[in-house]
């Protein structure tokens, strides 16, 4: 009798905030009720300096203890395009509260990377230089927010948005040669944007544990080809074990590259691929293999002149660019515990900002297709 005593409180259901577990918690599952995943894609308008447009992709864990309250934790990626500036990015975390159930009040408050855009206007006589461009920052800011359940799984928001990027101006100086006049830079910190989104609500139970969980990891390296420099990077990865000998892997990712002459790019990347365990669930040894695609800061070349040869600008200037290719590795598995080592090959395209002038003031900037090349090596934690 005491055996199987003992035996069923290691196998009863033990409630938790999303589920529950049993026993170890080595098996855990989430219920529809508690907890459930959204994904949401939308487009909007952004204003504060210039107007652009954009769209973004954003994935939250939302828990509800109660029908008519929730909160929820997630993450952004947006992208914004405008005349001059090119593209521009914002990878954001956000945690918030809702009120109500089928039509609901949201405030999200917002914290990450993303890209301060800038202006650099320069004259003489009836000459003028204008430089477009941009650079990382930390970008903090809310949202406010109100949607309606059209559907079971599906709701429609519209939500307005405010960021602030904290910039140390003290980082970008212009030089000019003499008898041209410098303005002071006008920088975009102050963005405000209204959109539109329609979400997906997941309302399934679902395994969080054991063949199907989530991995957190660190890794560095070197990246031969396109930005080359050391490699500081992290990334989320789900495994969702589909057979005895394999399942697929995907997720998100970010790295930097630090390169020569103190020049760091920052670049963000989501991937799928497969996960091949030779010998089940007892492998040492597993490998990987997928594809990547994200973006990334990459460098093009500015010349301009003068007619008159008075005035003479060449610089190399790092704007946003879309990245892709493959990957490969292989993991050295010790329970939850992985260390990877990956090869990955692939391109990229780098969308070109501009500058502009009057009279007898000309220029172009180069843009295309590059390749890029890299292997590192890292640690990863299941959980």
């Amino acid at each position: 009798m005491l055996l199987v005593s003992v035996a069923s409180f290691a196998t009863d259901p033990i409630a938790t905030a999303y589920g529950h577990h049993f026993g170890n918690r080595n098996l855990r599952f989430t219920e529809a009720e508690k907890v459930h995943t959204e994904v949401a894609v939308g487009g909007h308008a952004s204003f504060g300096g210039y107007i652009s447009g954009g769209a973004e992709l954003s994935a939250t864990r939302v828990y509800t203890p109660t029908q008519a309250f929730a909160w929820r934790w997630g993450g952004m990626v947006g992208v914004d395009y405008a005349n001059h500036y090119g593209a521009t990015s914002d990878v954001l975390a956000l945690i918030g509260v809702r009120l109500g159930s089928t039509v609901h009040v949201g405030l999200d408050a917002m914290a990450g990377a993303g890209q301060l855009s800038f202006h650099d206007h320069a004259w003489k006589d009836e000459k003028t230089h204008d430089y477009y461009n941009s650079l990382w920052r930390f970008k903090a800011g809310a949202q406010l927010s109100l949607g309606v359940m059209v559907g079971k799984q599906v709701t429609l928001s519209v939500w307005g948005r405010y960021l602030y990027a904290f910039n140390n101006s003290g980082n970008h100086k212009v030089e000019m040669p003499e008898g041209w006049n410098v303005t002071p830079t006008q920088w975009a910190n102050n963005r405000l944007a209204v959109g539109l989104s329609l979400s997906y609500n997941i309302f399934t139970e679902t395994q969080v544990s054991g063949d199907n969980c989530w991995q957190g990891g660190a890794y560095s390296g070197y990246s031969f080809l396109g930005n080359e420099g050391w490699i500081a990077g992290a990334e989320l990865l789900h495994f969702n074990r589909s057979g005895a000998f394999g399942g697929a892997v995907y997720g998100l990712g970010a790295y930097q590259i630090f390169g020569s002459d103190k020049i760091t790019t920052s670049h963000i990347y989501g991937q799928c691929g497969y996960r091949i365990l030779p010998w089940g669930a007892s492998s040492i040894v597993e490998f990987e293999f997928g594809a990547k695609a994200g973006l990334g800061e990459y460098s093009k070349i500015e010349r301009g002149s003068t007619e008159s040869g008075d005035f003479q600008m060449a610089a190399a200037a790092y704007t946003l660019g879309v990245e892709g290719g493959a990957f490969i590795g292989v993991n050295f598995h010790f329970g939850r515990h992985q260390i990877k080592i990956t090869g990955n090959f692939g391109g990229h395209y780098n969308f070109g900002t501009s500058f502009t002038g009057r009279a007898d003031y000309s220029g172009k900037s180069s843009n295309g297709f590059g390749l890029n090349a890299s292997l590192t090596a890292g640690y990863a934690f299941s959980f």
